[in-house]
């Protein structure tokens, strides 16, 4: 099983996180349940093996073919089966916004086929990434489109994007009052503008920030936590049942047996 992250060209950084290819050719001998917290990022997915579902706290789905999904607030598992072959988008909290002018509090905690809401020119896109017999092939279809699109939409990257952006770059460590002092603009304007681009207000989108980043941290130490205390102050929380609360909200486990569900997953991470 293999998972890449590839960076985006430079010109498209401002709105794009990376690109990710998930593949694994041999079919899974048993199904494969995989938790994901809440990351900070909105995506759109194709996917080129075979069919999974997606449950989260309201049902379980089939996921489409191909999907664009905005702000995760909790937790959700994949139940993969059979060949893994996804490749995809990783936007930047407001980039799917400004580039396709999408209100994104609409696709909160959604996962939305991609021609229902782009246009059938997705399922082109879409076939030929199927098509293509590299990962390398694959992103460079994706980074073409966004070439396009740029081309379109102009440069529109504003100072909800840069703020958005700045909450993303300090891990969720910083104030609406912080960002206000930056901005200098009204608080409800700013708060307005945020949903329609992000989908969540800049306070909770902090709080996602944190935990994705938090949950990240766990992953790159392969789930194992030496010091606790340590680890809070590196997350920025100012005390342990503060971090609990936080963690538990969010994931729906407390951080201890978190971890012990998701030990095992660490070589796929």
């Amino acid at each position: 099983m293999r998972y890449q992250k590839i960076k985006p060209a430079a010109h498209l950084a401002p709105y794009v996180e990376c690109y990710f290819a998930w593949e694994k050719a041999d079919a899974l001998a048993q199904p494969l349940r995989i938790e994901s917290p809440p990351t900070g990022f909105a995506s759109m997915v194709f996917s080129y093996g075979d069919p999974y579902y997606v449950q989260t706290e309201k049902h379980t789905t089939l996921a489409p073919a191909s999907f664009l999904t905005g702000q995760a607030t909790r937790q959700y598992e994949l139940e993969l089966n059979g060949r893994i072959g996804m490749v995809g988008i990783v936007f930047r909290p407001a980039g799917l916004s400004t580039l396709f002018g999408l209100p994104m509090y609409e696709f909160t905690d959604e996962r939305v086929a991609l021609p229902d809401v782009l246009g059938a020119s997705l399922t082109d896109l879409h076939e030929q990434i199927c098509e293509s017999p590299s990962v390398a092939g694959r992103v460079t279809l994706l980074e073409q489109f966004l070439n396009r699109q740029l081309l379109r939409r102009g440069d529109s990257f504003d100072r909800t994007d840069y703020a958005a952006n700045l909450i993303v770059d300090k891990y969720g460590m910083l104030t609406v009052n912080e960002l206000l002092d930056d901005l200098y603009v009204c608080r409800r304007q700013f708060e307005r503008q945020f949903l329609q681009k992000v989908g969540v207000s800049p306070k909770y989108y902090a709080r996602i920030r944190r935990i994705g980043y938090l949950c990240s941290l766990l992953a790159q130490q392969h789930w194992q936590v030496a010091d606790w205390q340590d680890f809070i102050f590196q997350a920025g929380y100012y005390d342990q049942s503060h971090f609990i609360r936080e963690f538990t909200q969010f994931t729906g486990k407390r951080p201890t047996l978190y971890l012990k569900d998701n030990t095992e997953l660490s070589q796929y991470l």
